[in-house]
């Protein structure tokens, strides 16, 4: 009985940062950020049209993105001055994971975008494949009717 409340008690409890982390210094709840472990936070809200810009190890990428949400699943477009891909993903709270794919160089290379949601907002990382990472923003244009 003690393991459970010491358990639940650290879930919950303020850490040395605030209310909005816990005692491990993290966000919120073991299972990720303001989860707790009996189901805690609805996932961010992601539909819509976003315009993404990340760095590439050659300069700076833009893209037009439409997501299409089913809860926590993510569906729809990218477009860029090569084309149309699609994309899919997955939002577990305010943190989001979206992946296409692209042709480079007579291959197929794989684009991965994470990040936080804030509002309109996204910020995080862009990994091209292979070739690296960089820092990505992205802002919501519109909403999906």
């Amino acid at each position: 009985m003690l393991a459970i409340f010491m358990f639940l008690w650290a879930a919950v409890a303020p850490g040395p940062h605030g209310a909005d982390s816990a005692p491990w210094g993290g966000a919120r709840g073991p299972y990720g950020a303001n989860c707790a472990p009996w189901g805690g936070g609805a996932p961010a809200d992601v539909a819509g049209n976003w315009r993404v810009e990340f760095v590439v190890p050659n300069g700076e990428m833009a893209v037009n993105m439409t997501i299409d949400q089913n809860g926590t699943k993510l569906s729809g477009r990218v477009v860029n001055e090569d084309g149309e891909f699609p994309l899919e993903g997955s939002v577990n709270g305010d943190q989001v994971t979206v992946t296409w794919v692209v042709p480079e160089q007579g291959s197929q290379m794989r684009i991965t975008m994470k990040g936080t949601v804030n509002g309109e907002s996204i910020t995080g990382t862009a990994r091209l494949g292979d070739v690296g990472e960089g820092s990505l923003s992205a802002r919501r244009v519109s909403r999906n009717s």
